[in-house]
């Protein structure tokens, strides 16, 4: 009797192998896109989060505060602040004297970075302000999102996206600052 000595692998063992490793690839592909998609999300909830703090601190506390939006020069990136508004009293007892330099970093919230490759936009919507009296605050200049301390918020719609395409659905706020999802 003959034995026959087997060397080497089959070819149906090879595309096997071949098989599992295109699968496990494939896998590791998509579950390394829906980590960074959950980081964009969990970062969309936590201004959500941030929004309504920051506008029961407004109320609470009767100060015209802004979200602004800003590149971090270190770790190119986004990131977002809230600034107060020094009205033309306090902007004279400082010295200050230009409009952007009555938008002062608010002490109370800490800047937030967005994850690389996340962008918020945040429009301003149309909103009839006949009573308003300061249009420093309703100008091209201010912030588009501003809460002025009464409870009533410049209208505005706040929209994430990641590598520049849109997630999830717009974020409207109010007059009234109702945050409404799509």
């Amino acid at each position: 009797m003959k034995q026959s000595s087997q060397d080497g692998f089959t070819l149906v063992e090879l595309m096997v192998v071949i098989v599992i490793v295109a699968i496990i690839a494939s896998l590791i592909l998509v579950n390394f896109s829906g980590i960074d998609h959950r980081k964009v999300m969990q970062a969309r909830e936590i201004l959500m989060i941030d929004l309504q703090r920051i506008a029961r601190e407004s109320q609470d506390q009767s100060k015209i505060l802004a979200l602004s939006l800003k590149p971090s020069i270190e770790s190119n990136t986004y990131q977002y602040e809230v600034l107060e508004y020094q009205p033309q009293g306090d902007v004279q007892a400082t010295g200050l004297t230009n409009l952007d330099s009555r938008w002062t970093k608010y002490s109370g919230f800490n800047a937030r970075e967005l994850p690389k490759n996340v962008l918020i936009q945040i429009k301003s919507t149309q909103f009839d302000f006949t009573n308003a009296k300061n249009t420093e605050l309703l100008n091209e200049r201010a912030p588009k999102l501003i809460w002025l301390g009464n409870g009533e918020i410049k209208p505005a719609i706040v929209q994430f996206y990641y590598d520049q395409q849109p997630v999830g659905a717009e974020i409207q706020i109010d007059y009234l600052g109702k945050i409404h999802e799509n």
